[in-house]
C-alpha cells in the first residue's frame, strides 16, 4: 500500500509506531493499555484503518502525550474529505438536529461501510484503493456522533429511487436497507420516503442538509463541489423546502413498511 500524504494516515500511523516501539510494548500490549486489540493497532500502524477520536485520545492517555495523537487526527481527518465538505464535518458534530433530502444516495450517516465503499468506487473511478479507503473510513468515522451519550436528531426525507437503485450488488444493498429499517425504528431517528408519485415536488435540483445547533446552516451539494450557506434568509429558504418534502413524503411508518417491502423484493 502506497504512502497516505504526510499529515495524513501515514504521520499518525509513524508516531504510534515510534511512541510504542521507544516504550518496548508489542502491539497488543499497547492495545491492552488502551482498550483496543493488537490487530486493531497493527492495522493503524500500516495505514489499513483510520484511527478515530476515541482511539486519538487514549494514545495519548498511555504515551502521556497530551494533545499529540489527537492533534495528527484532526489533520487526518482533514485531508480524508475533499475541501468543500471538510467545513461540514465540523457542523455535523455540533449539530443538536440535522434535516436532510436525499436525492441520489443513503445519507452517508446512515450508510454501511460496503455501501459507501461501492458509491465512493462509483464516483472516483480513477482513485488508487489506499485513496477509496481512506474516504470510506471518514465516512464511517463521522457516523461516530450517532454513539454519544446525546447524539443529534436526525430527520431524513429520502428519494423512493435512492431504494429501488441497486448500489453494489443485492447483498450490500440488502444489508443497507436492513440499517435503514433499524435506523428508522430508533428514537430520535425519522426517514420518510417521498415516492414516485409525488408530483412536482421541490427536491429536484439536489440534496439540502441543514444544520440546527448554536446556529442554523444549509448544505447543497452537486458533482464534485458544495456549498455552505449561513445567511438566515437562504437557510430558512431551504429548510421551508424540506419541509414542503417532508409534507409530500409517507408518513414514518409507512416509510418504514415501504422500506421492508423493498427490502422482501431483494430476497
Amino acid at each position: 500500500m502506497a504512502s497516505a500524504e504526510p499529515g495524513g494516515t501515514s504521520a499518525f500511523a509513524a508516531e504510534l509506531r515510534a511512541q510504542r516501539t521507544a516504550r518496548g510494548w508489542t502491539q497488543v500490549e499497547l492495545g491492552k493499555r488502551i482498550g483496543y486489540s493488537g490487530s486493531f493497532v497493527s492495522d493503524v500502524e500500516r495505514g489499513e484503518r483510520s484511527p478515530s477520536d476515541d482511539f486519538a485520545q487514549r494514545c495519548d492517555e498511555a504515551f502521556a502525550l497530551p494533545g499529540t495523537f489527537i492533534r495528527l487526527y484532526e489533520e487526518l481527518r482533514r485531508n480524508a474529505y475533499p475541501p468543500f465538505f471538510a467545513p461540514v464535518v465540523p457542523l455535523e458534530r455540533e449539530a443538536d438536529r440535522i434535516n436532510g433530502w436525499s436525492l441520489g444516495a443513503v445519507p452517508g450517516l446512515l450508510q454501511t461501510e460496503r455501501y459507501a465503499r461501492s458509491v465512493i468506487r462509483a464516483k472516483r473511478p480513477r482513485a488508487s484503493d489506499e485513496e477509496v479507503e481512506r474516504a470510506v473510513a471518514a465516512r464511517m468515522d463521522r457516523q461516530e456522533i450517532l454513539a454519544r451519550p446525546a447524539p443529534p436528531r436526525l430527520w431524513y426525507v429520502i428519494a423512493e429511487g435512492v431504494l429501488r437503485h441497486v448500489i453494489g450488488d443485492q447483498e450490500i444493498m440488502g444489508e443497507q436497507l436492513d440499517k435503514l429499517i433499524k435506523s428508522a425504528s430508533l428514537p430520535g431517528i425519522v426517514i420518510q420516503v417521498l415516492t414516485y408519485g409525488a408530483h412536482d415536488h421541490p427536491g429536484v435540483e439536489g440534496p439540502i442538509v441543514v444544520y440546527e445547533g448554536q446556529r442554523m446552516t444549509a448544505y447543497t451539494e452537486c458533482v464534485d463541489g458544495g456549498r455552505l450557506l449561513e445567511e438566515p434568509g437562504n437557510v430558512r429558504d431551504l429548510m421551508e423546502l424540506i419541509e414542503l418534502l417532508r409534507a409530500a413524503a409517507m408518513s414514518p411508518r409507512e416509510s418504514i413498511r415501504f422500506m421492508q417491502e423493498r427490502r422482501r423484493d431483494l430476497d
